[in-house]
């Protein structure tokens, strides 16, 4: 993917719209435009019609996709780093895939409240109804302190320290 040649590619789609379209045309187009693609993801879809008008490749490979049912795969940050377990930590954070958060979203969610560096930021799996975010040990408390209580998107947020598998199932027995 060009990104100068989409930025170009939208300048000069705005410019026809200007200069050159139909307004009644479009007005019709974008009513039934509104109605069908929700508004969080009609950027979503101007950016795939856009990347489908250049000819760049759009669909999932084997590696990103999804799979069906309980095996699904999670979203994971396409620029994450992997933190040391030693160095690390993962937290807790209850909002998931139904929510449609991405990665990217709880990166500058934890960026904005939290103000820590993105290096301290490691892995972030979203889930279906949670999420997994890896951080240095020196900022967890600072991120969980943070984001606990934080209303997003219509939920108010629960942060904190993740419990391995082996907690919960020993928590069960």
């Amino acid at each position: 993917m060009n990104e100068e040649n989409i930025r170009k590619r939208i300048r000069d789609l705005l410019n026809d719209i200007q200069s050159e379209a139909d307004p009644a045309l479009l007005n019709r187009c974008r009513s039934i435009f509104r109605k069908e693609v929700s508004f969080f993801n009609r950027s979503y879809m101007a950016a795939y019609l856009l990347l489908l008008a250049e000819g760049v490749p759009v669909k999932r490979t084997e590696q990103g996709s999804k799979h069906s049912g309980r095996n699904k795969q999670p979203d994971v940050t396409e620029i994450s780093q992997v933190l040391s377990e030693d160095e690390s930590v993962q937290l807790f954070v209850s909002i998931g895939r139904n929510r449609k958060v991405f990665p990217r979203e709880i990166l500058a969610l934890v960026n904005a409240r939290a103000k820590i560096a993105r290096e301290d930021i490691g892995i972030i799996r979203i889930l279906d109804n949670y999420s997994f975010v890896q951080v240095r040990n020196n900022v967890a408390d600072i991120v969980i302190e943070a984001l606990n209580g934080h209303n997003f998107r219509g939920r108010t947020l629960t942060v904190n320290y993740a419990r391995s598998r082996r907690e919960s199932d020993d928590d069960l027995q």
